[in-house]
């Protein structure tokens, strides 16, 4: 019975000419190994975004479909604003997020969209890095007492409690 229990499990991927767009770790994968990590707002918009590639959607369609309720609209546009920022990486245009006139945004087709391969499952049999190590208490074996104490005290106790209680009557 030294079989392991191991789920793997693939994330949605979308996948463009220079950089891949990871919702589920809201990361933005380029070709040279640099990661963009993006607020859950930015996440949302480009996933709505490129869940409806090639069409043009109104600031305002994206504002209802994605925004949190206690978020203004122009808490919205600067979301956009800093999602377009992030389109470029090393001064270039990169990610194929456009503004189309007063008619809203497009992102283009993805190359594809496509499964990302999970991240290999560490054995937990061998040790990490980060794992802490404790030590177990040392505890000394416990002395052996007596029952003696205790039945004198409560012979104590008991003839206490009579001679207390004879001298009341009297």
């Amino acid at each position: 019975m030294d079989e392991e229990m191991v789920t793997k499990v693939n994330s949605r991927c979308y996948r463009f000419p220079e950089v891949d767009f990871e919702p589920e770790s809201r990361s933005l994968y380029w070709r040279d190994s640099a990661v963009t990590t993006l607020t859950y707002e930015e996440c949302r918009l480009l996933e709505m975004l490129c869940y409806h590639a090639g069409e043009v959607i109104s600031a305002r369609v994206l504002y209802t479909a994605t925004s949190l309720p206690d978020s203004s609209f122009s808490q919205h546009q600067n979301t956009l604003c800093s999602l377009l920022s992030k389109s470029y990486h090393q001064g270039h245009k990169v990610l194929p997020l456009d503004v189309v006139g007063d008619y809203g945004y497009r992102i283009s087709l993805p190359q594809k969209t496509y499964q990302r391969e999970a991240e290999a499952v560490p054995d937990p049999s061998t040790p990490d890095v980060l794992d802490i190590y404790i030590d177990e208490p040392m505890l000394e074996p416990p002395a052996k007492t007596s029952y003696i104490p205790k039945v004198l005290m409560s012979a104590v106790a008991a003839v206490t409690l009579s001679i207390g209680a004879y001298l009341y009557i009297i």
